[in-house]
């Protein structure tokens, strides 16, 4: 059994799912990394994302990123700025409405 988690702030209570089409999210050093098909929301991600608050969208996620990663604090704002640009390809690979997960 796996357990999924929010791809937008990896809570562990996904109530959401959003199609996606599979996009390149970064290549660094050779190292390519994929988004694969949907991503899962949890309730409130859901909700920031319904209500169009990109910007608060961003920021639940960057907090809950450097809250189980301290160590990344010093380079919060190229954090930032990565995420944004991960964020605006998921909504630029969005197919359709949220399903509920069953």
């Amino acid at each position: 059994m796996s357990i999924s988690i929010c791809d937008f702030c990896s809570e562990p209570n996904v109530v959401w799912q959003y199609p996606a089409r599979n996009f390149v999210a970064y290549a660094v050093a050779g190292i390519v990394g994929q988004s694969v098909g949907d991503w899962a929301a949890c309730t409130v991600c859901h909700a920031l994302i319904e209500d169009g608050d990109r910007d608060g969208l961003l920021d639940r996620s960057l907090i809950r990123l450097l809250e189980k990663n301290p160590e990344m604090r010093p380079d919060e704002a190229d954090v930032r700025e990565h995420l944004g640009r991960i964020h605006a390809m998921f909504f630029g690979h969005q197919t359709g409405r949220p399903l509920p997960v069953a």
